[in-house]
């Protein structure tokens, strides 16, 4: 019976079941659409899932604003100062700006969502004109493992982190706990929807290449085969042009179909054009749809890296601010935390990257084709193509900001080290006028003792 339940479930026919595992966040409203399985096959949006959305968004904010009015807060379980509060505020600031950015755009955007799903099956049904079908279950297989794997991350990460805090003697309150909880549960959600959307669009760029791959393997087994008889090659053109048709269209051992992409590759190319521009407008409908939750996720956690530094950093130089049995899982909690973040843009930029590689390969097939065919026609529709892929280029962006590519770790590691150094000048600078100042009143008491020592000797003069 599990077996059965199993194979089931890992069957994935068309687009809908592929993305199955995607359609379980609904239940907190940050899939806001359902995949209609029955005869018409429709992604609909969903009334229950948009509800789900707003019930969850309003149990954040009471948990948040709990946690402020009691005063609780994180890093005040271990120690306080001047930095740490404008750190511990700054994060809640941006936290709350973040959560409110991914629910505003899963609820209110949610119909650019739903076209990405809808012009990913306009796509699926051009392939099969032309002979090809996706590797469906191949992913599911893919979203199924991403999901499983955030699922366990998570779940892992709060527990370690749970149980630091109670190593620590530190008992939690259940609404800090839970303001603390959820913003990593809705940005590893927010997550996982960008690496299955980025992932759908980076199967059909695979697709594209493989399409004109072929076009270029035919041409090259037709000039190996023209190159065999050189004396001839022209004649054997000239006089039987269908020679030249059947060397074409003989097909590859690596696919099971593709004659109509060999007999007739001027229509190949002619939809391949089609198909590449409508990734392209995924791709940007992506970028639309996540611009301002990824902007957010992506600020929150530098904060938090630059921060987590910080605090490692001052519980190492100043230990005295921290108890010996609290220190370990001090380091330890705050070094979880900060690793947890790195995974998140890690997965953001290797996503958007990977799709930008697989688009890009498409103009280096398409310029060797062009380098070894003489076909009029043939050659028409590939300047045409590449003029197109010159001027629709994917990428992603954080609202125009940056861009979300492996740039982006080396830029946010120059930045966390610039303001960490800024906050540990900072922080010397603080010291030393804490000790200036003790210093002085110190000075100041002693000479009132002084001071007073003399009245009192006066005084005692006079009386004798």
């Amino acid at each position: 019976m599990a077996l059965k339940l199993l194979e089931r479930m890992s069957q994935a026919d068309n687009v809908f079941q592929s993305l199955r595992p995607l359609t379980y966040i609904s239940l907190v409203g940050l899939a806001p659409f359902r995949l209609n399985l029955n005869a018409d096959k429709e992604v609909h949006t969903s009334t229950y899932s948009f509800i789900a959305g707003i019930v969850h968004y309003l149990f954040f904010v009471v948990c948040f604003v709990a946690s402020i009015s009691e005063g609780d807060s994180i890093i005040g379980y271990f120690f306080q100062t001047n930095i740490t509060k404008l750190g511990d505020g700054t994060l809640r600031l941006t936290g709350i700006i973040a959560m409110s950015t991914i629910f505003g755009f899963a609820m209110f955007k949610r119909r650019r969502l739903v076209s990405i799903i809808q012009n990913n099956i306009i796509v699926d049904e051009i392939f099969v004109r032309l002979g090809m079908k996706l590797d469906y279950r191949r992913i599911l297989l893919f979203t199924f493992l991403i999901s499983l794997g955030i699922v366990i991350f998570n779940v892992i990460y709060l527990c370690v982190s749970y149980g630091l805090l109670v190593s620590a003697t530190i008992s939690p309150s259940f609404v800090t706990f839970t303001a603390f909880a959820l913003p990593h549960i809705n940005i590893s959600l927010m997550v996982f929807k960008f690496l299955c959307t980025t992932h759908l669009a980076q199967s059909r760029f695979s697709m594209v290449n493989e399409i004109l791959q072929d076009i270029l393997d035919a041409h090259i087994e037709l000039n190996s085969a023209l190159e065999l008889s050189p004396m001839h090659s022209v004649v054997n053109h000239q006089r039987y042009p269908h020679r030249l048709r059947n060397l074409i269209s003989t097909p590859m051992q690596r696919y099971s179909v593709t004659s109509i992409i060999r007999q007739n590759p001027e229509y190949a190319i002619k939809q391949v054009a089609n198909i590449h521009n409508l990734l392209c407008d995924i791709c940007h409908t992506i970028e639309e749809y996540f611009t301002y939750p990824l902007l957010g996720i992506i600020a929150i956690s530098f904060l938090f890296i630059l921060f987590d530094d910080f605090y490692i950093l001052e519980a190492l130089l100043n230990p005295k601010r921290l108890d010996y049995f609290e220190a370990d899982e001090f380091f330890a909690f705050f070094l979880t935390q900060m690793m947890w973040y790195i995974v998140i843009i890690f997965l953001i930029v290797e996503a958007s990257s990977s799709t930008i590689r697989h688009s890009s390969f498409s103009a280096a097939i398409v310029h060797k084709i062009l380098n070894i065919t003489d076909e009029t026609e043939l050659r028409d529709r590939l300047f045409r193509l590449s003029l197109q892929l010159s001027h629709r280029k994917v990428r992603f962006t954080a609202a125009g900001l940056f861009r979300l590519d492996r740039t982006l770790i080396f830029t946010i590691t120059g930045a966390a080290t610039c303001y960490l150094i800024i906050l540990i000048q900072f922080r010397s600078t603080h010291h030393v006028e804490d000790s200036e100042s003790n210093n002085t009143n110190q000075i100041h008491a002693i000479y009132l003792g002084v001071c007073n020592k003399r009245r009192i000797g006066r005084s005692v003069d006079k009386a004798l």
